[in-house]
């Protein structure tokens, strides 16, 4: 009997217009009405995804940053990993050495060292990316995406560093090079400290090694009085595999990569033909 539905985001939950459908909404809804509980699990910090969610009238608990951080239905904090400055020091200067552009998670929020480089690198990668697209739509999406996430600018990387108080919850950094992506995991991987995902292919995302969206989920669960056997997980990319691996009822979206489709139980549609919608659903046929 599943007592509790988690679900990614990007790629699942949100539509390619990065906007939750309302097909998805009345899906949850519905399950909430039979007694089952809808947490989000998410590569995003927060007040990100709450104002992403907010905005189809869907309000939730949250798994943010892959795991970095818990918090229940008010926006309390239930549990936090957090990355030691020494390692994400040395991360930060791995990532740059590789020509990265790289944004740090903190507990004041995002961080970029250069927010102009940064658009102008996000830019060019996308143009490479999706040739396709129009430029000026490219260049819509980049500055939608600073201002939605409300990226601070600090050039002085090592004020973060010493900082004693502030906090460094995730690191996402970007590239257009599949091949520089590849030597990133491999260099930090030496490092038993990291956990290295993934929630698009021109990017890797790094957290304390116990925040991941599995993990999280099962303490979170474990919070309620339920087991991972009880819980439905759906996702598309590498960093849902974790949580995808670990539930009972798992599900792939019809657009995710192929290791998730391979380890997931299920498949269900693509996000923009609302797959989550889809899944609960059938799991619903299947719960009676």
């Amino acid at each position: 009997m599943i007592k509790v539905i988690a679900s990614d985001m990007d790629g699942t939950l949100l539509n390619s217009d990065i906007r939750v459908a309302s097909e998805n909404v009345k899906a949850i809804e519905y399950a909430r009405s039979k007694g089952i509980h809808f947490v989000l699990c998410t590569g995003r910090m927060y007040d990100d995804a709450m104002g992403l969610i907010h905005k189809a009238n869907l309000y939730a608990p949250a798994i943010c940053m892959n795991g970095a951080e818990i918090r229940d239905e008010h926006g309390k904090i239930l549990l936090k990993h957090v990355i030691d400055k020494d390692i994400a020091k040395k991360t930060f200067q791995i990532l740059s050495d590789l020509g990265m552009y790289t944004e740090l998670f903190t507990d004041i929020g995002p961080i970029s060292t250069n927010k102009k480089q940064g658009k102008e690198f996000l830019i060019d990668m996308y143009r490479k990316m999706h040739p396709e697209k129009p430029v000026d739509n490219i260049i819509e999406q980049i500055e939608e995406r600073f201002e939605a996430k409300d990226i601070h600018e600090i050039k002085d990387v090592n004020r973060i560093f010493e900082n004693e108080e502030m906090e460094i919850l995730k690191f996402i950094s970007f590239s257009p090079d599949p091949e520089i992506l590849k030597r990133a995991k491999k260099e930090l991987s030496v490092s038993n400290e990291l956990a290295i995902t993934s929630s698009f292919s021109d990017n890797i995302e790094i957290t304390n090694r116990s925040a991941q969206k599995g993990i999280s989920l099962q303490y979170y669960v474990e919070h309620l009085g339920v087991s991972l056997e009880e819980t439905f997980a759906i996702g598309d990319n590498m960093n849902d595999l974790s949580m995808i691996k670990m539930a009972g009822y798992s599900v792939a979206m019809g657009n995710a990569e192929p290791e998730v489709k391979k380890r997931a139980k299920y498949q269900t549609t693509t996000n923009d033909e609302h797959g989550v919608a889809e899944a609960i659903y059938k799991m619903l046929e299947t719960n009676n």
